[in-house]
């Protein structure tokens, strides 16, 4: 969470960044944007809306970092702050440059200038941005000779952020620590966005890794094991409660200790390893231990949920042994679970 009492919001600029392939505008405001504190409140619940996790990137670029072109005018601004509206509108031309394909929406870039801002454990000056590409319907009412008018207009829903970035002014070496989310795009689509404008990678975080590693858990048991022959709902989630009662019990993640409890088979074990090495495209050693993260393991609890779904009528919930349940199918053809139990509450 942010914490508003230890931030001061000074600067605030919004441009409009059309398609450059579709002869769309670059419209530069020549003055930055008025902040009374109704606007201020409102931009802090959007900053509160948009950046709910805890995973951090850091700017990079193959060539180096004096090659990566947000990160040079975000050093240039922290450096000076007094540089803001001329640095806001230098990192709207640089994403009006690389918004050349036809599936990029055009919109207003916000761009909003912290010089102090504290989040978590990661505190100082910090820039953010913001890209509104998709307008919501509101309805508003004004008084006009004893009628009451309704009126409508399309705008910006502080509570559903598009695009957004969030740049700290911490470890500018390393490429600084930065946020960022892509609400709109998924996959392959929202490398526009971390790839071709920002160019980040996400850091290694104890955070990251064991959000990483339960998700390629995850993959894993669905998508590798249940390559050839696909697993039954019961035996999937049977690895699934070993990997939760791991991270709830242990402080440190072994990789050689996490897959033989997880998995028991030595070869499965093995070739786990293997695919968590193949699948670490970040880099994040995950392949070494490393300190369990109990935010990580509660934001992922839904990968941990162990729920039954049969047609449209039941649903069970698996929370302890799963010996205690068995599948089968009846004379008629009829698929069926027999659950074992001792107490009725």
């Amino acid at each position: 969470m942010f914490e508003k009492t230890l931030s001061n919001l000074e600067h605030l600029a919004v441009h409009l960044v059309g398609n450059k392939s579709k002869e769309e505008e670059l419209i530069l405001s020549a003055s930055q944007s008025g902040l009374d504190q109704p606007t201020i409140n409102i931009i802090w619940h959007y900053l509160q809306s948009a950046f709910r996790d805890l995973d951090f990137y850091r700017f990079h670029h193959p060539s180096g970092l004096e090659f990566n072109s947000v990160f040079q005018v975000a050093k240039s601004l922290f450096n000076n702050p007094q540089s803001f509206l001329s640095a806001s509108q230098k990192v709207a031309q640089l994403l009006y440059e690389v918004s050349d394909h036809p599936q990029v929406r055009s919109g207003e870039l916000l761009v909003i200038y912290f010089s102090h801002l504290r989040h978590a454990q990661v505190e100082g000056p910090a820039l953010a941005l913001f890209k509104s590409e998709k307008k919501q319907p509101f309805l508003f009412t004004e008084e006009e000779a004893q009628n009451i008018e309704l009126y409508s207009y399309q705008g910006i829903n502080p509570s559903k952020v598009d695009k957004a970035a969030l740049i700290f002014a911490q470890e500018e070496s390393e490429g600084y620590q930065v946020m960022a989310v892509d609400n709109i795009n998924k996959g392959e689509e929202a490398k526009f966005w971390f790839e071709q404008f920002l160019r980040i990678q996400m850091r290694s975080t104890e955070f990251t890794k064991t959000s990483e590693i339960i998700k390629v858990t995850k993959s894993f048991i669905d998508q590798d094991l249940g390559d050839e022959t696909p697993l039954e709902k019961t035996e999937s989630m049977e690895y699934i409660g070993r990997s939760k009662d791991y991270f709830e019990l242990e402080e440190e993640y072994n990789p050689e200790t996490y897959s033989k409890q997880v998995f028991e088979d030595e070869a499965v074990a093995d070739r786990f390893r293997e695919y968590v090495r193949s699948r670490d495209l970040q880099n994040l050693e995950l392949d070494e231990n490393f300190a369990v993260s109990e935010e990580a393991v509660k934001k992922k609890g839904r990968v941990f949920k162990s729920v039954i779904k049969l047609d449209k009528n039941f649903h069970i919930y698996v929370h302890g042994d799963r010996s205690k349940i068995e599948k089968g199918v009846d004379e008629d053809g009829r698929q069926f679970y027999k659950l074992y139990y001792e107490e009725e509450d």
